[in-house]
């Protein structure tokens, strides 16, 4: 019995221990990486954003897992030189505030950005999303055809037949463990992530200022939740969508790496350019996953000619 209550007492002290040191970890991250930009309240969400330039608005969603680093630290700048520029940290990423189960959906991520969009005075935007953000910029030319001048899906996801997360994933997701677990191991584990963001770029090198910034966002608890939350909804949400493809009258570029590890560009390129009434399909030879960070000029063309 005495070894029994010292082998819980030292349970209790290391739990303890990692979730100081997580908390102080969270700390430095935030530090290091601050807000950025602005928020604004999209109901009775706040929602953090970037924002510069001028002319014809472009907004720019990221994927899972991700933040509104995917485009700062890659096409922002070269956009807002031509464009009124603003890119989000989607709802419960980044510094945007979580959000309530019915906003997990892309319905509800479309809702809570076109809310956000309508009090900025946004007309006629174009939607850019990459990876999951494509799913919600789809969502977005579903439900609000008439406010959006079009798309651009940059290894966008389009049709799910199962979601993979993996069981780290699920952590936050178990009951009572679930959350003691998110808030004391995944601060220290999750920096040492990098295998996917390998696999991401793949089979160009990784951006390691862009790897090292995810990496300290990402293994924050809130993040680390909101990803596994979000994931709880993909499947369903998607392929609720998937079906009314054809609906989608607006113009929607859609650009694929042909060797992205992570999304099917046939499944998610061709076959959605064949499912959309009015799209075009641009195919990079040898592009992967992040071909936003690697053939940057390539988007940025794709985008002038959408405003052309």
């Amino acid at each position: 019995m005495k070894y029994l209550k010292v082998l819980a007492l030292t349970i209790i002290l290391l739990m303890a221990f990692l979730f100081l040191a997580s908390r102080f970890m969270v700390w430095q991250t935030e530090r290091a990486y601050p807000p950025q930009g602005k928020f604004i309240m999209a109901e009775d969400t706040k929602l953090h954003y970037v924002r510069d330039g001028s002319g014809n608005p472009v907004v720019m969603l990221h994927g899972r897992d991700g933040t509104l680093h995917e485009y700062t630290m890659t096409i922002f700048d070269r956009l807002a030189g031509n464009y009124d520029a603003i890119a989000f940290d989607r709802p419960g990423y980044g510094y945007s505030q979580r959000v309530k189960e019915e906003h997990l959906t892309t319905e509800g991520q479309a809702y809570l950005v076109n809310q956000a969009l309508q009090k900025l005075g946004l007309e006629n935007p174009l939607i850019i999303g990459h990876s999951y953000g494509g799913a919600v910029a789809l969502q977005y030319l579903l439900d609000y055809p008439d406010q959006v001048k079009g798309a651009v899906l940059i290894s966008g996801v389009a049709y799910i037949d199962e979601v993979e997360g993996g069981a780290i994933l699920n952590i936050p997701n178990i009951p009572l463990v679930g959350p003691v677990l998110t808030n004391t191991l995944i601060p220290i584990g999750g920096r040492f992530a990098s295998g996917i963001y390998e696999q991401a770029f793949w089979p160009a090198e990784t951006d390691e200022a862009y790897v090292d910034t995810m990496l300290a966002l990402y293994s924050r608890p809130s993040q680390f939740t909101a990803t596994a939350r979000e994931l709880n909804y993909m499947y369903e949400s998607v392929n609720a969508i998937s079906p009314r493809y054809n609906e989608i009258n607006v113009p929607v570029s859609i650009v694929f790496g042909t060797s992205d590890q992570l999304l099917d560009f046939e499944t998610d390129g061709i076959a959605l350019d064949d499912a959309l009434p009015n799209s075009s399909l641009v195919l990079i030879e040898g592009g992967g996953h992040k071909i936003h960070h690697t053939h940057q000029d390539i988007i940025l063309e794709v985008i002038d000619q959408m405003h052309q």
